[in-house]
C-alpha cells in the first residue's frame, strides 16, 4: 500500500532530505540557532516558558537528558540526543547464548542450557534450565556511575516457576538495599521467592545509592525453573522529561501492581513529588520536533519521551525515536498530537505483560491525534486511552511477543482509527477491548499465524486482524464493549502450520469477536483468507470471523470473502454465541478450497459449551459453493433466510403496479401479504429452513400468488421471479 503524499511544511532555511519510500519522518539538516531562539549543547533543564530551545550539535547524557518547562519549544535541529550513554555493560552471556559462559554453575548440579526451540520459547534460542535447589552466580558487570537506578533482573518462563534473586558486590558481600517508595521503606535487594504472572516475565531487584564498581548475579531456583536475560541494567531513564508528578514505583511487586513507573531517580524522598531544583509543568504544550531521540543503553524500563503533566499537551513532529532493551518505551505522555514521526523499538519482552506498556503510550483522558507517523517492533505499538482520539495514516509493524500487546490498543471511546497499515511481523493488528462507539476503517491489516510463544507453546494461539471483546459482560454494563463499528477495511489473512512443536495450533483470524454488552457492526470489509497448510487439518486454523466465547449479538454485512477455508465460524473453540447475524456477505470458495468446501463452519466439540444458538443467515452469496454449515453435533439453532425479488408484469411486460401478492410456505400457511411499488416490483426476506434440536425444518418452496397466477420457488439462494398476469 502506498499512502497518499504529504505537504511538509518547512521552516526557515531548513530543508528535509529525500526520505526512503513510505517513511514520514525525515532527516532534516541543521539550521544556524536564529534570533531568540536558545542554543543547547548539553543536558540539563529547559524551562522558560515561550522559549524555543534550539540543538547546535549532537548532545549525550549518562542519564536523563533533557527536562522540560511548560510552553517551550525544543527544536533538535537535526541533531541526536543520546541518553544512557555512559557505557553501561553486561553481565557476560546474560542470555545463555554461548553455553553459559563466565557463569559459575557448580552450586547447581542440575543446570542445562536447552534449546527455547525444544522446551520453552522465551527470548533467543536458548535458555537455561535449572533444577530446584540450584544456585548460580554470573560473572561480573561493572556499573560506572555511582548513585543511580538500576535493576537486576531475571526472566523466568512460566507463573509457576519460582526464584530468589541477589546481587554481590566485588567482595563477593551480599549487597541489601532499602528504599523509600513514596511514603513507605521496601526492601528492593535482594528479591526472594518471586515468580512472573501468567506468560512470564521478570523478577526484579532494584539498586539505588550504591557506589560505581563491580557487582555480579546470584540466582537460587526454589522450584524447577526456566531462566533467562539474567543481568544488571540502568533503570528510568528518559530522554526528554515533562515532569509533572513523579510515580516513583519500581520495587519488584510494584511493577506487578500495575502503577506505571516514572522518574524515580527524580523524586523527593518520601514523596511523590520531584527534587525542588527540577522544573514542573502543569499546562500549556510542549513541542519536540526535528531530529532523533535514541538510548545508547540496552537497559530496562526506560522511554524516549515521557511525560506526567496531565495538563500538558506533548507535540512532536518529525522526530525519530530509538530505544532498546526490557521495557523500552518510545512515547508514554497523557496527551498528544504526533505526526511524522519514526519509532524504532527493540524490546524482546516485559517485565510484566499485564501493563498497557507500548512503544507510544497516550494514557490520558484528552483526545490526541497520531499521524503518518512509522513503528518498528515493540511488544505493541500504540496504546490510547483518550476519548475522540484520531489514528490516522500510519504504518505499524509489531514484534509481539507476549500475549495482548497488539499493534494498536483502541481504548478511547468514540475515537477513529483509519487508513492505517497494519503490517506485523509477528503478533496481531487492534483490539478493542470493553470500549465503545470506536469507528474503525479504511485500514490495510495483513497478518499471519504467529509462531508459539512463552505464554502459548503447546496449545492453541491466535493472531488477528481486529479482536473485539468484553469478557462476558452483561447486555448493558458499563463495561461492556457495544456500538463500535469496522467497516470498509482491507484484511489478508495467512493461516500456517508449525508442526515441528507438539501441540501446537496456530491460528489467524480477520475478526475475533467475543462480546455480549451490546451489538458491534462489521461491514464492507475486504477480505481473503489464505490457509496454507490445508493438509495440516485441526494443527492450524483460519477463518474471516471467528465468533465465540460468551458472544451476543453483533452483526456482519456486506462483507466480502474470499476462502480456502469456511470463512465463518461460529461458536469457535473460545465458547459459545447468541443471537448473530451474519447477512448479505458475498462468501467465495478460493482456489485450493476442498471439494467439499462450507462457507460456515459451527461448534467445536472438546466444550461442551461451544453451541451456537439464534444465529441468522441472512441473504448472503455464496460464490462456487452451495450454502452450508459443517456443524458438530451440538445443539445448536440457526434459521437460513433468502430474499425473494418479484416483479408482475402484464402480457406485453409492462409493470403492474398495487398488485397485491401472497406467499405461502409448503405447508401453506400464508407468511407473506403485500402489493407492488411503482415498478410493479416487491421484495421479502422469506426463511428457508429452521435448524434446531438437530433437525432441520423447511419452509422452502413458497408458493407466490397474484392476480390468479400460482407460482413455487425452491428458496435455496437469493431469487428473482417475474409473475406474468394475463391482464
Amino acid at each position: 500500500m502506498s499512502f497518499p503524499g504529504r505537504v511538509l511544511l518547512l521552516v526557515g532555511l531548513c530543508a528535509l532530505a529525500a526520505a526512503p519510500a513510505r517513511a514520514f519522518y525525515r532527516p532534516s539538516g541543521h539550521c544556524p540557532v536564529p534570533p531568540g531562539a536558545v542554543a543547547v549543547s548539553a543536558p540539563g533543564f529547559y524551562a522558560r516558558a515561550g522559549t524555543t530551545y534550539m540543538l547546535d550539535r549532537d548532545v549525550s547524557s549518562p542519564v536523563t537528558g533533557f527536562i522540560l518547562g511548560e510552553d517551550v519549544v525544543l527544536d533538535l535541529n537535526g541533531y541526536t540526543l543520546t541518553f544512557a550513554d555512559c557505557g553501561y555493560g553486561h553481565v557476560p552471556d546474560y542470555g545463555f547464548e554461548q553455553g553459559g559462559q563466565g557463569w559459575d554453575f557448580s552450586q547447581a548440579p542440575g543446570a542445562k542450557v536447552v534449546n527455547t526451540e525444544d522446551v520453552h520459547i522465551f527470548i533467543g534460542k536458548k535458555i537455561l534450565s535449572l533444577a530446584a535447589g540450584d544456585q548460580i552466580v554470573s560473572g561480573w558487570v561493572e556499573l560506572p556511575l555511582a548513585g543511580r537506578s538500576y535493576l537486576a533482573m531475571c526472566g523466568v518462563a512460566k507463573m509457576d516457576m519460582r526464584v530468589s534473586l541477589y546481587v554481590e558486590d566485588s567482595s563477593g558481600a551480599e549487597v541489601r538495599v532499602e528504599t523509600i517508595y513514596g511514603d513507605s521503606k521496601r526492601v528492593s535487594c535482594p528479591t526472594e521467592d518471586r515468580g512472573p504472572r501468567l506468560g512470564g516475565g521478570f523478577v526484579t531487584a532494584h539498586l539505588q545509592g550504591l557506589p560505581a564498581g563491580r557487582y555480579r548475579v546470584r540466582v537460587k531456583a526454589l522450584t524447577d525453573c526456566l531462566v533467562d536475560q539474567i543481568d544488571i541494567r540502568p533503570a528510568m531513564d528518559v530522554g526528554v522529561a515533562v515532569i509533572g508528578g513523579t510515580r516513583p514505583w519500581a520495587q519488584n511487586d510494584q511493577l506487578y501492581e500495575g502503577d506505571p513507573v516514572a522518574f524515580f531517580d527524580l523524586t523527593k524522598p518520601g514523596t511523590v513529588e520531584p527534587l525542588d531544583s527540577l522544573p514542573r509543568a502543569t499546562g500549556g504544550t510542549v513541542t519536540i520536533r526535528n531530529g532523533v531521540i535514541r538510548s545508547a543503553a540496552r537497559g530496562v524500563l526506560s522511554w524516549g519521551v515521557q511525560s506526567t503533566a496531565s495538563g500538558v499537551k506533548v507535540i512532536l513532529d518529525n522526530v525519530r525515536v530509538i530505544n532498546q532493551g526490557i521495557n523500552a518505551t518510545a512515547v508514554d505522555v497523557p496527551q498528544g498530537t504526533l505526526t511524522d514521526c519514526r519509532f524504532d523499538i527493540d524490546t524482546p519482552f516485559i517485565i510484566n505483560r499485564h501493563v498497557s506498556e507500548h512503544a507510544v503510550v497516550l494514557r490520558g483522558s484528552e483526545p490526541s491525534e497520531l499521524s503518518y507517523c512509522e513503528f518498528y517492533g515493540g511488544q505493541g505499538c500504540l496504546n490510547f486511552l483518550g476519548p475522540h482520539s484520531s489514528i490516522h495514516h500510519n504504518l505499524f509493524v509489531n514484534r509481539q511477543t507476549v500475549t495482548n500487546h497488539y499493534c494498536v490498543m483502541a481504548r478511547g471511546d468514540s475515537s477513529k482509527v483509519f487508513a492505517n497499515r497494519f503490517e506485523p511481523e509477528i503478533g496481531s493488528g487492534l483490539e478493542v477491548f470493553r470500549h465503545k462507539f470506536i469507528d474503525i476503517f479504511d485500514n490495510d491489516f495483513i497478518i499471519q499465524a504467529a509462531p508459539p510463544t512463552c505464554e502459548y507453546g503447546h496449545e492453541e494461539y491466535s493472531t488477528t486482524a481486529i479482536r473485539i471483546a468484553d469478557y462476558n459482560a452483561a447486555p448493558g454494563e458499563e463495561a461492556g464493549c457495544w456500538g463500535n463499528r469496522v467497516y470498509n477495511n482491507r484484511m489478508t489473512i495467512t493461516g500456517r502450520a508449525y508442526l515441528r512443536y507438539e501441540g501446537y495450533i496456530p491460528m489467524a483470524w480477520a475478526v475475533f469477536y467475543s462480546a455480549s454488552g451490546g451489538p458491534n457492526y462489521f461491514f464492507g470489509n475486504e477480505i481473503t483468507v489464505t490457509q496454507l497448510n490445508p493438509e495440516a487439518g485441526p494443527r492450524a486454523e483460519a477463518a474471516a470471523f471467528y465468533v465465540g466465547g460468551g458472544t451476543i449479538g453483533g452483526e456482519f454485512f456486506r462483507n466480502r470473502i474470499s476462502a480456502n477455508v469456511p470463512p465463518i465460524w461460529v461458536a469457535s473453540p473460545y465458547g459459545g454465541a447468541h443471537q448473530v447475524v451474519f447477512r448479505e456477505n458475498t462468501l467465495i470458495r478460493a482456489a485450493g478450497a476442498p471439494v467439499d468446501w462450507k462457507p460456515v463452519r459451527m461448534g467445536w466439540m472438546p466444550r461442551e459449551d461451544c453451541i451456537a444458538t439464534g444465529i441468522e443467515f441472512r441473504s448472503n452469496t455464496i460464490q462456487g459453493a452451495p450454502f452450508g454449515v459443517q456443524a458438530t453435533d451440538q445443539a445448536h439453532s440457526y434459521i437460513v433466510y433468502w430474499t425473494l425479488k418479484l416483479r408482475v408484469e402484464g402480457p406485453a411486460g409492462t409493470a403492474l403496479p398495487e398488485r397485491e401478492v401472497t406467499m405461502a410456505d409448503r405447508s401453506g400457511k400464508v407468511v407473506f401479504t403485500g402489493r407492488t411499488d411503482s415498478r410493479g416490483e416487491l421484495s421479502t426476506e422469506l426463511q428457508e429452513y429452521a435448524f434446531s434440536g438437530g433437525k432441520q425444518a423447511e419452509s422452502s418452496p413458497y408458493t407466490v400468488t397474484c392476480g390468479g397466477v400460482k407460482r413455487k420457488v425452491e428458496l435455496k439462494a437469493d431469487t428473482t421471479l417475474t409473475l406474468t398476469l394475463k391482464k
